[in-house]
């Protein structure tokens, strides 16, 4: 099966100004980012002053085919193989096609995600913070977003993400996260294309965008979704808490129970911590993720 290069969608006015890359559906079951970029793409030609918009959704064609996360062509997760390469798998040369033709041309990139199927985060909007130009331009447009939660990550991201790319070309970078799991909210939905609208006013690029409803929450942590409160033993997960949730240090956030209803083990919040990614599906092995949390930012 040969790998399947998505189009790129461009929104263009006759004024001058900042191009912006929105890339959603990099992974194949996450489906807000990818009806929120459509519904830009269908209606900012009526909105945009200066500029240019482009537009990939949903990026990765065959995983959002199979609604899953990974490629059916290699087994890839595009989200850990950017920047890719030319002559590398169908994954690597998918990642190496959106970098050269979206990522490396844009002013700013705004990653459009969602928790998938397997787990539950709150509305967020991340990006990488430090003292770089780029970090400054990302933080201030991530307040813009406004999100439920701003999610600081200090230092630069890791290997494979879309927002790598961008750190190492200085280009700032944001990117979104829903609720999941196949299901897709009007909060949700609502609040990825009008947080895209408020970011593209900070720009100058739209006159108009919807007013903010709430103060976001601001929270710090490492975000890496590939780590966390992990699974000491198989068995079914009973959580105790819900995504969004401030949890006390030492609170019990889940149990994992055996069939009968034995408790082989508890996890515990580490610290006052905010739960930012929850498992969904409790049947569980150990050394699955259970969750991940984030402290709260004070200025």
């Amino acid at each position: 099966m040969p790998v399947v290069i998505p189009e790129i969608i461009t929104v263009t006015s006759q004024n001058v100004g900042p191009t912006v890359a929105i890339l959603a559906g990099v992974h194949g079951d996450e489906y807000e980012g990818v009806i929120a970029a459509l519904s830009l793409a269908r209606e900012l030609p009526q909105e945009l002053i200066c500029g240019t918009v482009k537009i990939v959704s949903p990026a990765h064609p065959s995983a959002w085919q199979n609604c899953n996360r990974v490629s059916p062509i290699d087994g890839e997760n595009l989200a850990r193989v950017f920047p890719g390469s030319q002559n590398g798998s169908a994954t690597e040369q998918l990642a190496h096609a959106i970098t050269e033709q979206l990522i490396k041309s844009a002013d700013v990139l705004i990653d459009l995600h969602s928790a998938g199927t397997n787990f539950e985060m709150p509305f967020l909007c991340g990006f990488h913070a430090g003292s770089h130009s780029w970090c400054k331009e990302s933080e201030r447009l991530a307040n813009v977003f406004n999100a439920d939660f701003t999610w600081h990550h200090n230092g630069e991201p890791d290997y494979g993400r879309s927002l790598t790319v961008a750190y190492e070309q200085q280009i700032p970078a944001i990117y979104i996260e829903g609720h999941g799991g196949r299901s897709i909210r009007k909060t949700d939905l609502d609040g990825y294309t009008a947080g895209v609208r408020r970011v593209l006013q900070a720009l100058n690029m739209v006159q108009i965008a919807p007013q903010t409803t709430g103060d976001t929450t601001q929270v710090t942590g490492s975000g890496n979704t590939d780590a966390g409160l992990v699974a000491s033993d198989d068995g079914y997960l009973v959580t105790r808490v819900h995504v969004g949730d401030l949890v006390p240090s030492g609170e019990v956030i889940a149990e994992i129970i055996d069939i009968t209803g034995v408790v082989l083990s508890t996890l515990y919040a580490t610290q006052t911590s905010y739960i930012m990614l929850l498992r969904r599906d409790a049947r569980v092995i150990a050394g699955d993720t259970i969750c991940i949390t984030a402290s709260e930012l004070h200025s």
